[in-house]
């Protein structure tokens, strides 16, 4: 309990401090705003005072103006913590006029509440949904708003005085009901748009012209309203408010409006005038008399009201729309690196901005009403009109453009000078007010350059296009000229082979030890030129994409020593380390058996061409659960660094291999390649010149449930 009423002593204490008290917002409020309140309120008093003092107090006519106009701007005026207040202060200054005029309390009070509640309806309604900001007269909406506010505040006020007159029994309710209404409104009308914020410009007409027409209509309102025998003459001051609305200021008719309905009320205080004699001619009841001469002032306010804010509405859209034509004329001026052409319906010139001047040689003087066909070669216009379907002018061809929604084309234009200019134009019709065909927009920008560079991009590319294809079809006929001349030269070759094998068997006869030697011979260079077909066919297959393999469940462990077997007529006269290692346990793959072991006899041929006398040469082979590696190294002679970079492309011979007269064709490797990438796997070569080299094939397992029965081993190791 303790915590809790610290607590709310605590927020008690914090709003203290945030909301001032009423001596606080007076030091707050400035000397300007005092002034200004202070004076407004002695004008509600005097106002309200002095047109008491003029009424017949048995008439109960609602002596209003201009004291409720005056009450309504200063509730709408002042800062929102005063406006309760000065409700307050309103409503007794009011009171104190009845009373100072000998009226009871009720009646006082009963009048002065209708007048100072309708100044309070009003003031709500006008800042009504604005946030806090200031009521104004700026166009037509605000304008109604305005109208229904009087509306809304004067049914107030002839509600309140007809209850009054019904209370104290004097007067007649309905008749003073109508007459406050009147009353009301029209000191509202009159009063209020002094209060109310309102777009200002400069009077169309001058000083001078303001004057005479300001004493016109002051010296039309004393003659009308100080003469007699024509009552319906005071209608002809209406009019001079219409030149007010159009030729001057809202703020300076205002004032003049007050001031006729100040001369106007005299003339009926004097009991003189048009309105006055209408009264006693038709023996009408004061309220009546008074409604005429409100509802004169009311005429005048409307006539004024909607006037002005329609003349300053359409100034302010003529003020837009030249703005907007400055800023347009300042774009086309600026825009220096576009041609900006614009025409009539007709084709003809009506703009030509600085960059068309640029571009094209023409000064604007020299084309203002010409027709653009001039910039164009008679050839052009033809073809764009071809494409369209259209006469050969400018403007057929921007409308057919444009009704075919293909106004966006380059354009071949022709300068002053006779230069020709690739541009790319955009078409644009241009709208009237009412919607009809005003013209014709023209934006083009040069793009000669550009074009001539994409024009030669595209005719490089064609040719390199074309050198492609003639290279493409010259491999091709290489490739078919060796797949051709390779079948040719395999039967005649295993043909010799198969001869020599005839003679080395002795079945022509026995050979002397020298013709076994030339028979050895042929044999081996057969074997050499079989091998160098062979390599030529499969180099075709996998150029055609056609090299296949036949993948079966193999132990790779036979692939291994079938290789090394395979090696017996290279390491002939060779004294060599071979060396083999490969696991106890099969290594099970699922691949093509003899595509493998050529690619590992591949391999142990170039290790034993390029390793010297006396070298090593291994093979491993090594399994994990997933893939098995099959390494080759040597010690030979090594690769250069930038030789590796060439090692599988065809026919390649690295310097070493040139310079010590190795032979070989330059293809094993790149054969080695497409069978290891047809299983799957990858080769990494590392080597270093005089240090030897490492080759390392790596190729996926089979998964287990997969294997079937392993092929039969095709050879034993050999070292």
């Amino acid at each position: 309990m303790l915590g809790e009423t610290a607590s709310s002593a605590s927020a008690r204490l914090r709003r203290t401090k945030s909301t001032p008290g009423l001596a606080e917002r007076l030091r707050l409020t400035t000397t300007a705003q005092r002034v200004r309140i202070s004076l407004l309120l002695l004008a509600v008093f005097l106002s309200a005072w002095a047109a008491i003092a003029v009424v017949d107090s048995p008439s109960q006519v609602p002596a209003i103006w201009p004291a409720g106009g005056i009450v309504a701007g200063l509730l709408l005026t002042s800062p929102g913590w005063t406006r309760r207040w000065l409700l307050g202060a309103s409503l007794s200054l009011i009171v104190v006029s009845y009373a100072l005029h000998g009226y009871d309390l009720v009646p006082a009070l009963g009048y002065s509440a209708s007048f100072v509640g309708a100044a309070w309806v009003v003031r709500n309604r006008l800042v009504k949904g604005l946030g806090g900001r200031r009521a104004a007269l700026r166009d037509s909406g605000d304008v109604s708003l305005f109208i229904g506010a009087i509306v809304a505040g004067s049914l107030v006020a002839a509600a309140g005085y007809g209850l009054t007159d019904w209370l104290v029994g004097e007067g007649n309710p309905w008749l003073g009901a109508m007459c406050a209404f009147g009353a009301n409104a029209a000191a509202l009308m009159v009063m209020l748009p002094l209060f109310l914020e309102a777009v200002t410009f400069k009077a169309l007409a001058g000083p001078r012209e303001r004057v005479i027409q300001a004493v016109l209509t002051l010296g039309t309102t004393v003659a009308v309203f100080y003469s007699s025998g024509f009552p319906l003459v005071v209608f002809a001051v209406m009019p001079m408010f219409a030149w007010h609305a159009f030729r001057g200021t809202l703020r300076e008719a205002t004032v003049l409006l007050s001031l006729v309905a100040v001369i106007g009320s005299s003339a009926s205080v004097l009991e003189i005038g048009p309105i006055w004699e209408t009264g006693l001619r038709y023996n009408l009841p004061p309220e009546v008399v008074e409604g005429i001469l409100q509802l004169f002032l009311l005429d005048c306010g409307l006539i004024l009201l909607p006037l002005s804010v329609m003349v300053t509405q359409q100034r302010m859209s003529a003020e837009r729309a030249d703005a907007g034509r400055e800023t347009l004329q300042r774009l086309v001026a600026s825009a220096t690196g576009t041609a900006i052409i614009a025409t009539g319906p007709d084709g003809t010139i009506t703009l030509f901005n600085p960059g068309a001047e640029a571009m094209l040689g023409y000064s604007a003087a020299e084309v203002l009403g010409e027709r653009p066909d001039m910039f164009h070669p008679a050839d052009e216009l033809r073809h764009q009109a071809g494409r369209l379907r259209a006469l050969p002018t400018f403007a057929d061809i921007c409308r057919a453009s444009i009704a075919a929604e293909d106004s966006h084309r380059l354009w071949l234009f022709r300068r002053k000078d006779g230069e020709e200019r690739i541009m790319r134009m955009t078409l644009t019709a241009v709208p009237g007010e009412s919607g009809e065909l005003s013209g014709y927009l023209a934006t083009a920008e040069d793009v000669t350059e550009r074009e001539q560079a994409h024009r030669a991009m595209l005719l490089t590319v064609q040719h390199q296009r074309t050198a492609v294809e003639r290279l493409q079809e010259l491999e091709r006929v290489k490739a078919d000229f060796v797949a051709t001349v390779s079948h040719e030269l395999r039967t005649p070759i295993t043909s010799i082979i198969g001869y020599t094998e005839l003679l080395d068997d002795g079945l022509v006869g026995e050979l002397s030890d020298a013709q076994r030697e030339i028979v050895d011979r042929v044999d081996r260079n057969g074997r050499r030129l079989l091998l160098l077909v062979e390599d030529l066919l499969t180099l075709s297959q996998i150029e055609a994409s056609a090299l296949k393999i036949e993948p079966v469940v193999t132990d790779v462990r036979s692939i291994v020593t079938s290789a090394c077997d395979r090696l017996h007529p290279v390491l002939a006269n060779r004294t060599m380390d071979v060396r083999i290692s490969t696991p106890a346990e099969p290594v099970i793959h699922h691949g093509d058996p003899e595509q493998l072991e050529r690619m590992l006899t591949n391999l142990l041929t170039n290790a034993v061409k390029f390793t010297a006398d006396g070298g090593t040469v291994a093979v491993s082979l090594h399994s994990d659960g997933e893939s098995s590696r099959i390494v080759v190294e040597d010690s030979g002679v090594g690769i250069s660094k930038e030789d590796q970079d060439k090692l599988f492309t065809r026919f390649f011979r690295s310097n070493s291999a040139t310079d010590d007269a190795v032979q070989g064709t330059g293809l094993g490797l790149t054969i080695v390649q497409a069978i290891v990438s047809l299983h799957g796997g990858t080769i990494d070569v590392f080597s270093k010149h005089g240090q030897g080299t490492r080759v390392t094939v790596t190729l996926p397992r089979v998964a287990p449930t997969a294997i079937t029965e392993p092929r039969p081993q095709l050879g034993s190791a050999t070292g």
